[in-house]
């Protein structure tokens, strides 16, 4: 029974398991084959034949000796190469093959080559590595002895390579390493020509002295001229080439000087340099609302007759903010204030630092936009938690966010950071924050009091998007109170008002309407901020009153202008609620709160329809975190962008129509425009014209784009110029976020139109404080009044309250509610 055995040496077994597979034939095996791969000895396949007697022949000739137990067998075995080949092999039986010769004498790039080979064959080897068809080795032991010359892979270094290389180490790691080369370039110029010059004049037979000629060298070096003096041919030889390389020398001098200018110049572009301003405000943040928000601070800034400096801290190139802001907002427009920038994360302190962060009075943190509003509340609250527990810093920090159930989330992760151990903390992040129980959260460090307040600004957007399409007369009035160019809302102490109730302070200022009044300690309920309280709350100490007023120095405490017989309507006329529908384009994440907003502000019946293009399992999960009890919603899948869609629908019947933008959408504001645009086509040719349409639109759009938009709008919001009002006023006063919070808003003291036959009888004539007066007995504080006797304009905070004017039943005011009245 013959076998056969095929190896493939290239990658298959080692030579030991040649060896053990011929031992392991049968004696009476007729013909064994091995075949030997090519590519390891660099020659076809060997036929091996092994016969009855153990005997082992090259059918292709070649040198083979075979050690059995009977006697051993010699014969030639070569490759076309003439390559002998020969095995050494070691097993537990007797048979061996082992490498006679190799007469062929070989150059060491072929041995090289090989023993290239041979250690990869080894390594594949070693490493258990065996393609599928491989047999396992059954060698113990087994050895390959391959002999060859070593060569040196890389020629060793010359001297000036390995200069230059230490050079350029030089370079690399010394700031001064160019000024410290030519220093000594012109140190060696200086010496080794002084020396030569010496020896020269000692040649012409002129006795110099070494001092003389190092002088001598270094002015033939700093001044080309001096060279000319030189009346001695050896003298000469030696002055003009150092003359040469001075010349030399000064220009990479020149050179050198002008980069470290360049380099500093730019250094200073780029912000690297830190900020010296102390009492200023820094924006932290790039965003479309950085230039609004800038614009705004400097208007507060002239108001106020202040200078303070704003700082913005963005993570954008100096350079192109520097160039955003002056296109945006030239020097001529920024009422005087200075605006520096520099490029920077929040989350650095080395940034905060640069901005002078220790010395600010207020920080604006702000959201980043084109992030889903889950990812840039994560930023911001990073950013919060470090500025909240960095101990240097004492300004206020105003902190936006996208999503408004953070601003909760805010205040319970810093309450949680308060139990943990400080020592746990970096030495300058010891200080733990006690946060209070209202929107603006206290925090208190050693001898640092500051407030944190956390906004939801795209919430207070949607609020008087909201405000503006259920209320649209008081539009105008809201707007100016969110401005810092007329009558706002102030906080100011005032130590005379002390012991006085809210009753009497009431009518007592002739430029300004008080409003409330925020608490030094706070109230039965925990609150500090009293918006319309109950008038025998009593003012104390370190209370600061609430007003609207138009500057800090325009109104102070007075007499008393209280009517002593108020006269009171028996059946005043009380706000009742209107049945609405209301439709509503688009999709927010804070829609849960829009609705409530319009639920707490609509009659029974009222019904509102989304259109929009988000799915079936949002619209469940709104209906169900939605506790509505006026209003029934209802859904209408479809593109508001659709003509066909928006025909399908009832428009006809809608009272109200809101369109709202995708903040994360480019081309959201050419969406909303021509949704509202198709809106009012469908309702003028269905015959309904007194529909109110509001949206939402950027703030940078052309004028004539927007005096076009007027024709099919009835109104619209701004949000970044809203959202820049906002925080504008909170960085000015952190404590006007809860008014503003409050006042537009489904709870506590709302600001609200009423009739003016809600306080008077027909034909009525009387002044402000005897309008003031009827209010109160309802709860009511009159911030506003628009009359036919001032040609139906709405007056904030009018300036002549003692006029009597003649009131007819057209007339409207605007009060501030009391709250749970």
């Amino acid at each position: 029974m013959s076998q056969v055995l095929a190896l493939d040496h290239r990658f298959t077994d080692s030579l030991q398991g040649v060896a053990c597979r011929l031992h392991k034939l049968s004696s009476s095996a007729s013909v064994t084959r091995t075949v030997l791969g090519a590519q390891f000895f660099r020659a076809p396949a060997r036929l091996l034949t092994c016969s009855s007697d153990g005997a082992v022949r090259a059918a292709a000739g070649g040198n083979i000796r075979f050690a059995a137990p009977g006697g051993s067998f010699e014969e030639p075995a070569r490759d076309d190469a003439g390559v002998e080949l020969a095995y050494v092999s070691r097993f537990d039986a007797p048979a061996q093959i082992q490498r006679i010769s190799q007469k062929r004498n070989k150059s060491w790039v072929e041995n090289v080559k090989y023993l290239g080979l041979g250690v990869l064959l080894a390594m594949v080897a070693g490493s258990g590595f065996r393609p599928r068809f491989a047999p396992p080795a059954t060698a113990a032991t087994a050895e390959i002895f391959i002999k060859a010359k070593p060569r040196r892979m890389s020629p060793k270094a010359k001297i000036e390579e390995k200069a230059i290389y230490a050079l350029d180490y030089f370079f690399a790691t010394e700031p001064a390493g160019k000024a410290i080369v030519l220093l000594a370039i012109c140190a060696s110029m200086t010496a080794i020509g002084g020396y030569l010059f010496c020896k020269a004049g000692e040649a012409e037979g002129e006795e110099i002295s070494i001092t003389e000629s190092f002088w001598s060298a270094w002015t033939f070096i700093s001044d080309p001229g001096t060279h000319a003096d030189v009346g001695k041919f050896r003298q000469r030889l030696v002055a003009v080439p150092l003359t040469m390389g001075g010349m030399l020398f000064f220009a990479l001098l020149v050179g050198l000087m002008s980069d470290a200018v360049s380099a500093r110049v730019d250094r200073l572009q780029r912000g690297a340099s830190p900020v010296i301003e102390e009492n200023h405000t820094i924006i932290v943040g790039w965003t479309p609302k950085t230039i609004p928000l800038v614009r705004e601070l400097t208007i507060a800034n002239k108001t106020r007759g202040l200078k303070r400096t704003i700082v913005v801290l963005g993570d954008k190139d100096k350079e192109e903010m520097d160039e955003d802001m002056r296109a945006a907002l030239p020097n001529s427009e920024r009422n005087g204030s200075k605006i520096v920038t520099r490029s920077g994360v929040p989350t650095e302190t080395e940034d905060l630092r640069r901005c002078s962060a220790a010395m600010a009075r207020a920080i604006i943190l702000l959201s980043p936009g084109g992030l889903p509003s889950h990812e840039a509340d994560s930023l911001v609250l990073h950013s919060a938690l470090v500025m909240a527990y960095l101990s240097e810093l004492k300004a206020d920090i105003v902190v936006e966010l996208a999503e408004l159930d953070n601003v909760n989330l805010l205040k319970q992760v810093l309450s949680s950071l308060m139990n943990s151990p400080a020592k746990a903390l970096p030495e300058t992040l010891k200080s733990s924050p006690l946060v209070s129980s209202e929107p603006t959260m206290l925090l208190h460090a050693g001898e640092r009091v500051q407030k944190m307040v956390p906004v939801a600004t795209g919430d207070f957007v949607m609020r008087m998007l909201v405000e503006r399409a259920l209320q649209p007369e008081i539009a105008a009035v809201a707007g100016e109170l969110l401005q810092f160019e007329g009558s706002e809302f102030r906080f100011k102490r005032w130590p005379e008002l002390v012991g006085k109730t809210f009753g009497e302070i009431l009518y007592l200022f002739d430029n300004a309407i008080p409003c409330g009044m925020r608490k030094a300690r706070p109230d039965s309920q925990g609150d500090y901020t009293l918006i319309n309280p109950p008038p025998e709350t009593i003012f104390e100490e370190r209370d600061r009153l609430l007003v609207i007023s138009e500057d800090e120095d325009s109104y102070q405490p007075g007499i008393s202008h209280a009517p002593e017989h108020a006269q009171y309507v028996p059946n005043m006329e009380k706000y009742s609620k209107q049945v609405l529908k209301i439709l509503i384009c688009g999709w927010r994440n804070d829609l849960q709160d829009v609705l409530r907003l319009i639920d707490n502000n609509v009659a029974r019946g009222s019904e509102v329809i989304i259109l929009s293009t988000k799915d079936e399992a949002a619209i469940k999960d709104l209906k169900l975190g939605s506790s509505l009890h006026n209003v029934k919603l209802n859904y209408k899948y479809g593109d508001p962008l659709s003509m066909k869609v928006l025909e399908k629908l009832p428009l006809e019947q809608y009272d109200k129509s809101i369109i709202l933008s995708d903040q994360n959408d480019a081309t959201s504001s050419h969406s909303s425009t021509t949704t509202a645009m198709y809106i009012r086509h469908i309702q003028v040719q269905r015959g309904r014209s007194d529909s109110i349409i509001v949206a939402e639109l950027p703030s940078s759009q052309d004028g004539a784009v927007q005096q076009v938009q007027k024709t099919w709008l009835n109104d619209s919001v701004q949000p970044e110029r809203l959202q820049a009002m906002v925080l504008a006023h909170l960085a000015e006063d952190s404590d006007v976020g809860a008014v503003l919070d409050e006042v537009v808003s489904d709870y506590g003291s709302n600001m609200i139109s009423r009739s003016i036959s809600a306080y008077s009888k027909p034909g009525e004539a009387f002044n402000f404080w005897e309008l003031q007066a009827r209010a109160q007995h309802l709860g009511d504080i009159v911030i506003a009044h628009k009359c036919a006797e001032h040609e139906n304009r709405w007056e904030l905070n009018p300036l002549n309250k003692n006029e009597i004017i003649n009131w007819s039943e057209d007339d409207q005011v605007l009060v501030l509610t009391r709250p749970h009245v």
